[in-house]
């Protein structure tokens, strides 16, 4: 009898299990269908360049996007073979050095190198993707790019950085590819993605110029990294957020600026636009405000409209409330058309001997727009440095000057041209005392063959010549034109640009002399291109 009733109550304490697992399992949701693997997106469509050899496919990863902070913004735009626009990417995110947008112009050689980059876009570093536009060019024969859409694949090592170094520790020399290296095609492809606009054909940087604070691009080779901090520091002073960018007052020696920048005797009182907090005002030539090729103030129309609103000095009149203001004193047999009643009777009265008898005066393409505002002749250079390969990458001045102090940083191509980066004035820049704030220091005269990094305004700027190809005079040429077309150049202080690594002669490809002696030749051809495109400008490079 004991025993039948504790096989019962086994029984029923089966049964019981049996029902709650098979309510649990009830419970359970459905298994989910197999993973299908992502379907790559349709291909890009591409555009060929001006020269028909290469091919641009833009903003592969998809629209440009959305989360880009409105004007007045900074964005970094570099270029380089897949391997070097992953380091660039992957130095971006080193510290925080850059949290901002980015434009990234890839040169898809090797072809394995952008496939597995385009993958990690889409995988262990698809974050990046909201504030990153990345265009691709190819061969113009060349099959367009393969892009898959971001998925959560397995956890990489290492995270996205660790991706991207992989990516970069397998390219190749970009000098050793096979192919000639389009350096300037890429840099004007990254500059118009950095600047809002829908490329075409290679041309950066064109278009009227946009309104003050608008944006602004840091355009830098893929193995050269900003200092920490320089896009907030930059925005902070154009927003006015906090102190001015222009220095601390409207003295021109406060500034350290040389003698050339102190208002010459014919304009006591007026301040130079350097010194001014709030405005980016006419910057005065190393000759003075007048020199010949600078135009009188009161008698240029164009400069009229683009005097900013902070010259109050007693001593320049107001273009608004002088009504006397256009009148030219020395031409008194002109009558005043609003004071002389038979004005409208006289056919000669509104000839102007000295402007109609020029048929060329209103067909000069090089003619400043008249709401042009003297700012946007202007780009901020950032001091270059390289560091001792394997040396950590300073952030700050302050750690940028021990380094010096030890023998391992020295001015960019420091060894190879010297030359081509004096103009900086590394000794002046190095004097300056400590300042809290980024800020323009001073204005360095363009000098042969100069060829700075530099913040530009978003619109305006002449783009690089893409005839450029390989190594030599790509971004000498492109300075040489800037300072042609009128441009000045501002020096800040509190900011500056490092490059990885000494550069040395031993370490370039051998082919590097016969592509300098093509471009040479082609940059003596650009530099008489010049004088007819601009053929206005007293300027000669």
């Amino acid at each position: 009898m004991g025993r039948g009733r504790l096989l019962g109550g086994c029984a029923w304490l089966l049964g019981g299990l049996a029902l709650l697992q098979t309510l649990y399992l009830r419970a359970l949701p459905p298994p989910a269908p197999p993973r299908r693997p992502s379907k790559p997106l349709p291909p890009p469509r591409g555009v060929l360049d001006a020269s028909g050899t290469f091919r641009l496919y833009r903003d592969v990863l998809g629209p440009p996007p959305r989360r880009w902070a409105p004007p007045p913004d900074l964005v970094l735009a570099t270029h380089g073979t897949p391997g070097r626009a992953a380091a660039a990417l992957g130095g971006a995110l080193e510290g925080g050095r850059w949290g901002g947008p980015l434009s990234v112009a890839v040169f898809g050689v090797p072809r394995a190198g952008l496939g597995q980059l385009l993958r990690v876009l889409g995988g262990p570093c698809r974050g990046l993707r909201g504030r990153l536009r990345l265009h691709v060019v190819l061969g113009a024969a060349e099959p367009p790019p393969t892009v898959t859409p971001p998925s959560r694949g397995p956890a990489a090592p290492g995270g996205c950085r660790g991706a991207l170094g992989r990516v970069a520790a397998a390219d190749p020399p970009s000098y050793t590819l096979g192919v000639p290296y389009p350096g300037n095609l890429l840099r004007n492809v990254a500059w118009a993605g950095a600047a809002g606009q829908d490329m075409g054909g290679g041309h950066g940087g064109p278009g009227p110029p946009g309104p003050m604070g608008g944006r602004f691009v840091l355009l830098l080779d893929a193995d050269v990294v900003p200092s920490r901090g320089l896009r907030e520091g930059f925005l902070r002073a154009l927003r006015g957020g906090g102190p001015p960018l222009w220095g601390d007052g409207g003295d021109p020696i406060a500034l350290g600026g040389p003698p050339s920048l102190q208002a010459s005797d014919g304009l006591k009182g007026v301040p130079n636009a350097l010194d001014h907090p709030r405005g980016f005002g006419v910057l005065g030539e190393h000759r003075g405000l007048n020199a010949p090729e600078v135009p009188n103030r009161l008698g240029s129309p164009n400069d009229v409209l683009g005097v900013p609103t902070f010259f109050h000095d007693p001593g320049v009149p107001n273009v608004l409330r002088d009504p006397n203001i256009l009148k030219d004193l020395n031409v008194p047999e002109v009558p005043n058309a609003l004071e002389v009643p038979n004005v409208l009777r006289d056919p000669n009265i509104l000839k102007d001997p000295n402007v109609l008898e020029d048929p060329n005066i209103l067909q000069d393409p090089n003619a400043p727009a008249p709401t042009r505002p003297p700012w946007t002749q202007v780009v901020f250079v950032l001091p270059a440095f390289e560091v001792r390969l394997g040396t950590p990458v300073p952030g700050t001045k302050a750690e940028l000057q021990r380094l010096w102090g030890t023998g391992d940083a020295r001015p960019f191509y420091g060894a190879l041209c010297p030359r081509c980066q004096a103009p900086t004035d590394y000794g002046r820049w190095w004097a300056l005392p400590p300042a809290p704030h980024l800020r323009v220091a001073y204005e360095a005269p363009w000098r042969d063959p100069w060829e700075p990094f530099y913040v530009g305004p978003a619109h305006g700027v002449p783009p690089f010549d893409e005839r450029f190809l390989q190594y030599g005079f790509n971004r000498i040429s492109q300075a040489c034109e800037l300072h042609v077309a009128g441009f000045r150049f501002a020096v800040l202080d509190g900011a500056f640009v490092v490059h990885s690594g000494f550069k040395e002669a031993a370490g370039f490809h051998g082919g590097r002399g016969a592509e300098q002696h093509r471009n040479r030749l082609l940059f003596r051809r650009f530099r008489s291109e010049l004088r007819r495109r601009y053929p206005r400008s007293p300027r000669r490079c």
